[in-house]
């Protein structure tokens, strides 16, 4: 009768563990299940699922032997940011005094160089620091992104299609101020009868000094961004100076001559907007100031440029 019972007994036991393994691999009695390739690999409450393509223990097979613990994997990077709309950036860049007067670099009549072209019916203002009488407005301000949380492809796409001309004109560079997009075409042009050269001074992009004669154009295509604006020179007139901003955006702008710009297609959100003034420098920090750009509106931003941070005409 003993013996009896105990076989029983030893039956419902083998039976019941048998039936709780089973539920046990099927529920995971509240453990996590991790898929490995088209297996599932069912790990214990509070344990660690092992890493994807680690052999599990043979099942009915003794226990393996506890494995050095792997390192921890390391993060993989963000994805990038996705904008949540567009809007577009404007305002006035203000100089925040009594406005200067323009410096004479040559003399009606009077040019160092080619005379019969150069200053023969006006004379040849500085334009370092243009202000305007009324508003205070100051043109050839660059206002720009350096770094857009995200990027409008159509927009890009067209900037850097985009065909920029640089003229020379009774030898003074059109414009003083230039942005463009890696990949855009620029048209090196003389408008004068006269032979000038640019000398363009980049880092990024091989830098160059093509000779222009009068009446003739060439054409230079920049293949990245630059860090910041850079100088171009003519070294046949030297008093001819401009600047290039090359940026790998579409995010930039070069104020009118009422110190007005706009930015449009703007990522929504908090980005880093970069103002540059040749007589100034930079307006902001270096690298940015911080700008709040509202989906589908117009978001304006001044900023006023403080003569103690002009610098003296060399």
């Amino acid at each position: 009768m003993k013996r009896s019972l105990a076989r029983n007994v030893l039956s419902v036991g083998l039976g019941t563990a048998a039936t709780l393994v089973f539920s046990w691999g099927l529920s995971g009695c509240g453990g996590a299940a991790t898929e490995s390739g088209d297996a599932v690999v069912v790990t214990e409450p509070g344990s660690t699922p092992p890493a994807a393509g680690t052999p599990a223990a043979p099942a009915g097979g003794a226990p393996t032997p506890a494995a050095t613990p792997a390192p921890a994997a390391t993060p993989a990077p963000a994805a990038a940011t996705k904008a949540e709309g567009w809007g577009t950036l404007k305002g006035t860049i203000v100089f925040g005094g009594n406005p200067p007067t323009q410096g004479v670099l040559q003399e009606k009549g009077k040019a160092d160089k080619d005379p019969q072209v150069c200053a023969k019916d006006a004379p040849i203002l500085s334009e370092r620091l243009v202000v305007d009488g009324g508003t205070k407005g100051v043109k050839n301000v660059l206002v720009y992104l350096p770094k857009p949380t995200a990027v409008n492809e159509e927009v890009k796409s067209a900037a850097s299609k985009a065909e920029v001309v640089f003229d020379q004109v009774k030898c003074v560079f059109e414009p003083h101020v230039l942005g463009l997009m890696a990949g855009a075409r620029v048209t090196l042009k003389s408008s004068d009868p006269v032979n000038h050269n640019v000398n363009a001074k980049l880092q990024r992009n091989s830098p160059f000094n093509s000779v222009i004669a009068g009446g003739q154009t060439s054409d230079f295509t920049p293949t990245s961004g630059e860090r910041g604006p850079v100088p171009v020179t003519c070294d046949i007139h030297p008093w001819m100076l401009a600047y290039w901003l090359v940026l790998d955006n579409p995010y930039f702008a070069v104020t009118d001559d009422k110190g007005n710009f706009e930015i449009k297609n703007v990522p929504a959100g908090t980005q880093k907007v970069v103002v540059w003034q040749e007589s100034a420098a930079f307006v902001t920090p270096a690298t940015g100031e911080d700008v709040t750009v509202k989906a589908n509106e117009v978001t304006t931003k001044d900023f006023t440029i403080d003569p103690a941070r002009v610098k003296p005409a060399k």
